[in-house]
């Protein structure tokens, strides 16, 4: 290492967040420098390497095979100074830091906002970053501390609390059934114009009456990675979809979506029922972390009932 002086925490997280970016402007942006500084700053990163961390074209910066490794330091000595200072706060009482958050939307709108707002009266020094979105993402590689996932169980790479479990019915708005009528059985759905959830759902849709399981694949009319999209196709009268319950009960009392084949429950093909899951990766859980993971068992309601949730870890 050339000239150690060059080579601190500030660097290393601009170099982290190139690498996350793809770009140097746009790490600048987040951390806010001017592109021009940023530029300089990893030129002196890589000069006091003696390594080229990028590859450079006029579109698009890549890692070298040097700049991989670097990438893997720079985040273990982040990691490890967020740690001490994480053990400093919890030491003298008062927990402080970020903590990188990622949710699925219905949840981060509807009981997130309450929540964090009250996590927040208790413990003023401690930020969250809170991110959407109806993928279960990689938290190591995108660098959560924490993740609301509805849908299937997680990855057995993570630790994970299943809140509680809950039904998706079929559902279409009314003008949708007086221009194609209402399938009766699920092998009617084949006629049907249905809407898919593209990343969390797949073609094969599967039902339980009583205790039989039956199964259908079906070729989806429109898709869309947003459950927030397709409402809003099912409300428009595009197709049948399927939600949450929770999700669709305003709409149904509002007479906008009407419940379809009610006596069929959906299930995965192993009969089970969807879940949300409060998910952290396997390692050590900073304190500020886990604060908010306690928090968000204790204070967490189920959506369809109101009352706490049960939580089964796995």
């Amino acid at each position: 290492m050339r000239d150690k002086s060059l080579v601190n925490l500030e660097v290393l997280r601009l170099f982290v967040a190139t690498v996350e970016y793809g770009s140097i402007a746009g790490s600048a942006r987040t951390l806010d420098l001017s592109p021009s500084l940023a530029t300089r700053k990893i030129a002196q990163l890589e000069d006091a390497l003696t390594v080229r961390l990028f590859e450079r074209t006029t579109r698009s910066i890549k890692l070298t095979e040097a700049g991989a490794l670097a990438l893997r330091w720079a985040k273990q000595n982040i990691e490890a100074h967020e740690a001490l200072a994480d053990d400093l706060a919890a030491l003298q009482g008062n927990p402080s830091g970020l903590i990188r958050m990622v949710a699925a939307p219905y949840f981060a709108v509807e009981q997130l906002p309450s929540l964090i707002t009250q996590f927040s009266e208790r413990y003023p020094q401690i930020r969250v970053s809170i991110s959407t979105t109806d993928r279960l993402v990689n938290l190591v590689e995108q660098q959560y501390d924490i993740a609301i996932h509805a849908g299937r169980i997680p990855d057995s790479s993570l630790i994970g609390h299943c809140l509680y479990q809950f039904e998706r019915i079929l559902c279409a708005s009314p003008g949708y059934v007086k221009r194609f009528g209402e399938p009766k059985t699920p092998q009617e759905l084949a006629a049907h114009r249905c809407l898919m959830h593209s990343t969390n759902e797949s073609n094969n849709w599967c039902f339980l009456l009583g205790r039989q399981l039956v199964s259908y694949r079906l070729q989806p009319f429109m898709e869309s990675d947003s459950f927030a999209v397709l409402l809003e196709l099912a409300r428009k009268g595009t197709g049948i979809v399927r939600l949450s319950q929770a999700l669709v009960n305003k709409d149904i009392a509002a007479r906008r979506l009407v419940r379809i084949l009610p006596d069929y429950k959906c299930v995965y093909p192993d009969s089970e029922l969807p879940g949300l899951w409060l998910l952290y990766p396997n390692r050590r859980v900073l304190h500020r972390t886990r604060l908010l993971i306690d928090f968000l068992v204790a204070n967490l309601t189920d959506f369809s009932t109101g009352t706490a949730p049960t939580v089964l870890s796995v």
